[in-house]
């Protein structure tokens, strides 16, 4: 039986309450076959369009065969729908006993699985599968929607996603028409060549999202953060829940001291350059010392569906950019690469440049127990995973998961780039025993100030760290998850809201900038990139009652708390106007009078923690320019 044959059999067995609909209610005449496409009244009021395609994979006898279901002759139903404004799906059913199915090991061979496409635009065109699996997986409660990723799946299918109906004999009814029912799939609004904003979820786990949103949104649009506050406020503290609260079974230590996803490093106060971290070539050894830090990032690479935590603790106790300042330019050079034998870019995949160069993977110098030296040029698997892991302590898991991918290989063509799963936290105490950040350190970071609450809230507010279930870590591993590099791809994907951002967003800035005229601290594209990456984060994940407006207004605050704000200080004369400005009913004297009339005046919530703003901020700052005759972002 073929595909179509049996989605058709599914949807007329399981689904008769569904009336068929005749085209001749919209067109006479359809220009493409009616036997491969349906319209369908579901609910007694809304009409959708169904087209079926048999199931096509190419490459069946590689490791990594693609699903094909982007045909020429689906484009003419997909513009019907688009024309008289219907939801348009593109179904295929197959199990794992049809032949073409043999490439996809992953699958039950007793179970139906379903392909699903929608909002082709052109042949090239791609849904981005990510959305279509969050929204799936939350509203159906539960795990029948299939991800397919590199990770999980020895198919490389990236072309379609699939959902469980179960079995030929006892299929889940209730799974498919929920999907039909809150699937948004309208290509009269989703209807471009990138994802639609209408199919981006919130991923963020709902029931701390007060306290940790702040932190996952500086994270998803850049991630290296500063936590600068007093000693004691929990600034090392909220790094490690973060990586308790994602940390997956594999990794997880037996006495629940340190998750395996979480490094702390103790910044020295006699670090002038960078060996500490990144380690160096020895010519004593003829071989390269790999430093832990090293060794972590390796780790990262070994595990890319999960987020590993780095702690710079005290990270200002040695000038950082005497000893950060590789990372630092890596940093810059984040993007998406092209697909391999492609001109499309992998935009499940952030690349940078290298870290440590290749050649120094190829040889690798070590000691055994004897201390006798060892040369080697090419490692067997075995020595390699043990010289960079104590393989004795790990379980049977996560040897399975470190040994799954070949990035042994790679190192040695590519050398060391900065995992895209890596995320750099430093913490930071601004008093007379530390460092200044200097604006190339601070441009580069985001800064979130942690100066604590009410001290008598710490009681009953303590608790201990601990893991979390399968389906809580997993929520909070894709909570971390990135997915933009540059402006650019925010305006592709959420291109319904492009023009209003364009509008606003750099105008806004250009505000800023003249409120600054005349100092160092004027922005530039950074800034507007980085701002514009928080607005697409945002915009992932508002929820219904929040407007563009409400988010621009959200993001430039919290730009202004992080990027702005934190480069800011000096005396009386450089804040000084030759001339007051009014700005509205307000008439500034100086320029951070001004800043704060641009600054956006962010409703708090009562029933929400209070998170100071941006115009708390600046008060605090000219009120400290007035007692001192000085003023600077930091306490």
């Amino acid at each position: 039986m073929d595909s179509i044959t049996r989605i058709k059999d599914f949807i007329r067995n399981n689904f008769p309450v569904w009336e068929k609909v005749d085209y001749s209610q919209y067109e006479e005449t359809v220009d493409f076959r009616k036997d491969q496409s349906e319209l369908y009244k579901i609910n007694n009021e809304e009409v959708i369009l169904i087209s079926y395609t048999n199931i096509g994979i190419t490459g069946t006898d590689r490791p990594k065969p693609q699903i094909r279901v982007f045909l020429d002759e689906y484009k003419k139903p997909f513009y019907f729908a688009k024309k008289h404004q219907l939801r348009f799906y593109l179904f295929t059913i197959f199990t794992k006993d049809d032949e073409m199915a043999k490439g996809l090991n992953n699958f039950n061979p007793k179970e139906y699985i379903i392909s699903i496409e929608t909002n082709l635009d052109n042949e090239d065109s791609r849904r981005d599968l990510r959305s279509i699996y969050d929204y799936a997986n939350e509203k159906l409660n539960g795990k029948k929607f299939l991800k397919c990723t590199r990770a999980n799946y020895k198919a490389d299918i990236n072309q379609a996603s699939f959902i469980y109906i179960g079995s030929p004999e006892a299929p889940y009814k209730d799974t498919f028409e929920n999907f039909i029912n809150i699937f948004d799939s309208r290509p009269y609004i989703n209807s471009k060549n990138e994802t639609s904003s209408q199919l981006i979820t919130n991923i963020i786990p709902t029931l701390e999202e007060n306290d940790y949103s702040t932190y996952i949104t500086a994270i998803r649009t850049k991630p290296f953060l500063l936590l600068a506050g007093i000693s004691g406020t929990g600034k090392s503290r909220i790094v490690r829940e973060l990586a308790f609260k994602s940390c997956p079974k594999y990794l997880q230590d037996k006495d629940g001291t340190t998750p395996g996803n979480y490094f702390m490093i103790e910044v020295k106060p006699n670090w002038h350059d960078s060996t500490e971290l990144l380690g160096y070539y020895s010519n004593l050894s003829k071989g390269y010392q790999f430093k832990k830090f090293v060794k972590f990032l390796v780790k990262a690479k070994l595990n890319p569906d999960v987020p590993f935590f780095i702690c710079l603790d005290e990270m200002n106790l040695a000038p950082v950019e005497h000893y950060f300042a590789e990372i630092l330019s890596i940093l810059e050079t984040r993007k998406h690469p092209k697909k391999k034998d492609s001109e499309e870019f992998d935009m499940d995949l952030i690349k940078t440049g290298a870290i440590v160069e290749s050649q120094y993977f190829k040889e690798i110098a070590w000691k055994d127990k004897d201390g006798a030296l060892h040369q080697k040029a090419d490692m067997s698997d075995k020595d390699w995973y043990e010289f960079f892991f104590d393989v004795s302590t790990m379980s049977d898991d996560e040897k399975k998961h470190i040994t799954k991918y070949q990035y042994k290989r790679t190192l040695q063509t590519e050398g060391l780039t900065l995992p895209d799963n890596v995320i750099i936290i430093g913490t930071v105490n601004m008093d007379d025993t530390t460092h200044q950040f200097s604006r190339k350190v601070i441009d580069r970071a985001m800064t979130i100030e942690m100066n604590g609450g009410k001290l008598s809230d710490m009681y009953g507010g303590s608790k201990d760290l601990e893991y979390l279930d399968d389906a809580e870590q997993e929520k909070w591993q894709n909570a971390f998850k990135q997915r933009y590099v540059t402006a650019d791809e925010v305006l592709t994907i959420h291109e319904n809201v492009a023009k209003d951002i364009i509008d606003r967003v750099p105008n806004k800035l250009e505000e800023i900038n003249k409120a600054l005229k005349g100092t160092p601290f004027e922005v530039s594209y950074r800034v507007l990139n980085e701002l514009t990456i928080m607005i697409g984060v945002m915009l992932d994940e508002k929820d219904d009652s929040e407007t563009l407006d409400t988010i621009i207004d959200k993001a430039i605050d919290r730009i202004l708390l992080m990027k702005i704000l934190p480069r800011i200080e000096g005396d009386s004369d450089l804040f000084k106007l030759k001339k007051a400005v009014n700005i509205g009913e307000k008439t500034c004297h100086n320029r951070l009078e001004w800043l704060k009339e641009l600054a956006p005046d962010i409703l708090t919530n009562e029933n929400e923690p209070h998170q100071q703003t941006a115009r708390e901020k600046i008060q605090e700052m000219i009120e400290r320019l007035g007692n001192q005759e000085f003023t600077r972002f930091w306490p």
